[in-house]
């Protein structure tokens, strides 16, 4: 009886072994399969091509009125960078655009302002039907920089109100008529604005 039961118990240890051993062998296994995974996908993961060290970069700045300013010409090597993600990180922010061509890149800002030469640059037009003046080129009317109250619409002659709707309209006009404007309601400087405002009721 006595052998029996050790027997018995022998054959239940070597069962417990048998339970135990196939878990650890399947979560050695299962390890190892994670880790072969993890290699393959290392392996199997596309890497990024570099462009070329020569491509050029220009940086340029792009402004209300239209005009381009060139800021830089470099090398990409000048960068210390090689991949389109890189660049796409290294030239980011509000109004920052980043074109790759084939064998140049193009990173352009907008600027809410004027160029240079047409930041001094006045022109008439209508703000709450009263006569108007804008900062910049005729066309151009993101920038008011002061609104006539003494001299509503209805106080200019016919003709004045159309050109000064023209004005506002002025890439709708015909080139004519656009060169016409230019020549009447646009200014290079506040002194020769000045001088027609004086001169506004003889001239009109």
């Amino acid at each position: 009886m006595l052998k029996k039961m050790l027997w018995l118990g022998l054959g239940a240890f070597m069962a417990m072994l048998l339970i135990v051993g196939g878990l650890i062998g399947g979560k050695i296994s299962e390890d190892g399969s994670n880790v072969k995974l993890a290699i393959l996908q290392v392996f199997a993961s596309p890497v990024e091509p570099s462009l070329a060290s020569t491509t050029m970069v220009l940086e340029d700045n792009l402004y209300i009125c239209g005009n381009i300013e060139e800021l830089s010409k470099k090398p990409l090597s000048a960068y210390n960078i090689s991949t389109e993600k890189e660049i796409r990180e290294k030239f980011s922010g509000p109004g920052i655009s980043v074109d790759i061509r084939q064998d140049e890149i193009l990173v352009q800002r907008k600027i809410n302002d004027f160029c240079s030469y047409h930041k001094d640059f006045r022109h008439l037009g209508i703000y709450d039907n009263k006569l108007a003046i804008y900062q910049g080129p005729v066309g151009y009317n993101q920038k008011l920089i002061k609104v006539e109250q003494n001299l509503p619409l209805e106080k200019l002659s016919a003709s004045f109100q159309v050109k000064l709707q023209q004005s506002m309209n002025f890439f709708q006009m015909t080139p004519e008529t656009q060169a016409n404007i230019r020549y009447e309601l646009e200014f290079s400087n506040e002194d020769r604005l000045n001088a027609v405002l004086e001169n506004l009721d003889e001239m009109h």
